[in-house]
């Protein structure tokens, strides 16, 4: 049985950016020339072809629904931090999925958030198994010049530039502090 992967997402974006993007409608995905690489340099299981059918969004009206749906999904552990500061949100699950099927419409929120961030090397998204100790990297995106790209390249956690990857890790780790605080584990 596989375990769940952990979802980590920051970007740079303005409150009024960030506004607009949540209460936009969730975008249906283009299957184009991005997607089918990135499909295609994936390893898995019963691996299907990537077709327009499987490759949809989610269903909610609006992404604030799409975010507050995994907010109160309690055993997924999300988290969303809005730092105005900064300008940066950070968005995320401790417990996403092992299913690239289920990824699939995260993949598509993801990517609609191209046309909302600022400008930023540090823009990027990761599904990784953080608590699992294996290297594997479901998938990386990444923003430049106002698109975010799947990457084909990014295998493994050594592929992911290391103070992101840190950064990611570290974050995760407080996240994962702050959310366990009141509770028992065994």
């Amino acid at each position: 049985m596989s375990e769940l992967s952990s979802l980590f997402c920051k970007v740079k974006i303005t409150k009024l950016q960030l506004d607009k993007f949540l209460s936009s409608s969730p975008e249906k995905p283009e299957l184009n020339d991005n997607w089918l690489k990135w499909w295609d340099s994936r390893q898995m299981y019963s691996k299907m072809a990537l077709t327009a059918e499987l490759l949809r969004s989610y269903h909610d009206d609006t992404n604030q629904e799409v975010l507050n749906g995994w907010m109160e999904y309690k055993q997924a552990m999300a988290f969303s931090d809005y730092d105005e500061t900064a300008e940066e949100w950070h968005w995320g699950m401790m417990f996403f999925s092992e299913n690239y099927l289920e990824m699939l419409p995260m993949f598509a929120f993801i990517i609609s958030l191209e046309k909302y961030v600022s400008e930023s090397a540090e823009n990027m998204a990761i599904v990784f198994p953080f608590f699992w100790g294996d290297n594997g990297v479901h998938v990386y995106i990444n923003f430049e010049e106002r698109k975010a790209i799947l990457s084909p390249t990014v295998q493994t956690t050594y592929d992911v530039n290391p103070e992101m990857l840190n950064y990611t890790k570290e974050y995760l780790n407080k996240k994962w502090d702050e959310l366990t605080k009141d509770i028992e584990l065994d």
